[in-house]
Protein backbone atom coordinates (compact mmCIF):
# COMPACT_ATOMS: atom_id res chain seq x y z
CA UNK A 1 0.00 0.00 0.00
CA UNK A 2 1.53 2.69 -0.94
CA UNK A 3 1.07 6.47 1.30
CA UNK A 4 0.74 9.45 -0.94
CA UNK A 5 1.97 12.99 1.44
CA UNK A 6 0.98 15.45 -0.37
CA UNK A 7 1.52 19.09 1.42
CA UNK A 8 0.19 22.91 0.53
CA UNK A 9 1.36 25.37 3.32
CA UNK A 10 0.61 29.10 2.96
CA UNK A 11 2.82 30.64 5.88
CA UNK A 12 1.10 30.97 9.41
CA UNK A 13 -1.84 30.75 7.67
CA UNK A 14 -3.10 27.13 5.99
CA UNK A 15 -1.59 23.56 5.80
CA UNK A 16 -3.09 20.72 4.52
CA UNK A 17 -2.11 17.41 4.22
CA UNK A 18 -3.92 15.43 1.56
CA UNK A 19 -5.95 11.75 1.54
CA UNK A 20 -3.76 8.51 1.26
CA UNK A 21 -5.21 8.20 -2.57
CA UNK A 22 -6.22 10.85 -4.96
CA UNK A 23 -9.29 9.31 -5.35
CA UNK A 24 -10.44 10.47 -1.67
CA UNK A 25 -12.39 13.75 -1.72
CA UNK A 26 -10.81 15.08 1.61
CA UNK A 27 -7.75 15.95 3.20
CA UNK A 28 -6.61 13.94 6.00
CA UNK A 29 -5.16 17.01 7.87
CA UNK A 30 -6.15 20.64 7.63
CA UNK A 31 -5.13 23.77 9.63
CA UNK A 32 -6.28 27.37 9.69
CA UNK A 33 -4.28 29.72 12.02
CA UNK A 34 -4.05 28.38 15.04
CA UNK A 35 -6.24 25.33 14.66
CA UNK A 36 -5.60 21.78 13.05
CA UNK A 37 -8.35 19.47 12.25
CA UNK A 38 -7.37 15.72 11.50
CA UNK A 39 -9.67 14.01 9.58
CA UNK A 40 -11.54 10.42 11.00
CA UNK A 41 -8.60 7.72 11.53
CA UNK A 42 -9.21 4.03 11.83
CA UNK A 43 -6.16 1.45 13.15
CA UNK A 44 -5.01 0.56 9.60
CA UNK A 45 -1.48 0.22 9.01
CA UNK A 46 -0.66 2.27 6.78
CA UNK A 47 2.21 0.31 5.40
CA UNK A 48 1.19 -3.14 5.45
CA UNK A 49 -2.52 -2.17 5.19
CA UNK A 50 -3.31 -4.83 7.45
CA UNK A 51 -5.96 -4.37 10.56
CA UNK A 52 -5.93 -5.98 13.70
CA UNK A 53 -9.74 -7.14 14.70
CA UNK A 54 -8.61 -6.22 18.93
CA UNK A 55 -10.20 -3.00 19.82
CA UNK A 56 -7.40 -1.49 21.84
CA UNK A 57 -4.82 -2.42 19.06
CA UNK A 58 -6.84 -0.24 16.33
CA UNK A 59 -7.50 2.38 18.99
CA UNK A 60 -3.53 2.18 19.39
CA UNK A 61 -2.75 2.46 15.75
CA UNK A 62 -5.67 4.89 15.13
CA UNK A 63 -3.86 7.39 17.65
CA UNK A 64 -0.28 6.53 16.33
CA UNK A 65 -0.96 7.21 12.62
CA UNK A 66 -2.73 10.72 13.96
CA UNK A 67 0.21 11.07 16.21
CA UNK A 68 2.50 10.83 13.22
CA UNK A 69 0.09 13.42 11.48
CA UNK A 70 0.35 15.85 14.15
CA UNK A 71 3.86 15.70 14.35
CA UNK A 72 4.40 16.47 10.57
CA UNK A 73 2.40 19.84 10.99
CA UNK A 74 4.79 20.31 13.90
CA UNK A 75 2.58 19.95 17.11
CA UNK A 76 1.64 16.80 19.10
CA UNK A 77 -0.89 15.11 21.16
CA UNK A 78 -0.34 17.66 24.03
CA UNK A 79 -1.64 20.10 21.99
CA UNK A 80 -5.09 18.47 21.56
CA UNK A 81 -7.88 20.08 22.28
CA UNK A 82 -10.93 17.88 21.29
CA UNK A 83 -11.80 14.34 19.74
CA UNK A 84 -14.40 11.92 18.31
CA UNK A 85 -14.42 8.84 18.81
CA UNK A 86 -16.73 6.36 17.05
CA UNK A 87 -17.34 3.03 17.73
CA UNK A 88 -19.45 0.33 16.02
CA UNK A 89 -20.60 -0.71 19.40
CA UNK A 90 -20.10 0.76 22.93
CA UNK A 91 -19.64 -2.56 24.60
CA UNK A 92 -15.84 -1.72 23.23
CA UNK A 93 -15.58 1.59 25.42
CA UNK A 94 -13.78 -0.09 28.43
CA UNK A 95 -11.91 -1.60 26.47
CA UNK A 96 -11.00 1.52 24.18
CA UNK A 97 -10.60 3.96 27.16
CA UNK A 98 -8.17 2.26 28.58
CA UNK A 99 -5.74 1.94 25.07
CA UNK A 100 -7.22 6.00 24.54
CA UNK A 101 -5.89 6.64 28.28
CA UNK A 102 -2.48 5.41 27.41
CA UNK A 103 -1.69 8.38 25.15
CA UNK A 104 -3.33 10.89 26.96
CA UNK A 105 -2.98 10.11 30.31
CA UNK A 106 -4.42 12.82 33.15
CA UNK A 107 -4.22 16.00 30.32
CA UNK A 108 -6.68 14.55 27.72
CA UNK A 109 -8.39 16.59 25.45
CA UNK A 110 -12.75 17.55 25.67
CA UNK A 111 -14.18 14.36 23.89
CA UNK A 112 -17.55 12.86 22.12
CA UNK A 113 -17.96 9.10 21.86
CA UNK A 114 -20.44 7.84 19.72
CA UNK A 115 -22.03 4.66 18.60
CA UNK A 116 -22.13 4.48 14.66
CA UNK A 117 -24.24 1.84 12.36
CA UNK A 118 -20.91 1.00 10.26
CA UNK A 119 -17.60 3.30 9.37
CA UNK A 120 -16.24 3.63 5.86
CA UNK A 121 -13.81 0.87 6.37
CA UNK A 122 -15.79 -2.21 7.33
CA UNK A 123 -12.87 -4.26 9.10
CA UNK A 124 -13.01 -0.68 11.42
CA UNK A 125 -14.31 -1.24 15.07
CA UNK A 126 -13.13 2.77 15.70
CA UNK A 127 -12.80 6.03 13.92
CA UNK A 128 -11.30 9.05 15.70
CA UNK A 129 -10.79 12.47 14.79
CA UNK A 130 -9.38 14.71 16.57
CA UNK A 131 -8.33 18.89 16.57
CA UNK A 132 -5.59 20.62 18.00
CA UNK A 133 -3.50 23.38 18.62
CA UNK A 134 -0.43 24.39 17.02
Amino acid sequence: MEVIEQEVRVPGKEIIFRAPSPSLPFSQVAGFGDLLFVSGTVGRDPHTGEMSCEIAEQTRQALEIIEHQLTKAETSLRHVLKTTVFLVDMSLYEEMNKAYGGFFGQKAPARSCVEVSALPDDEALIEIEVIAAR
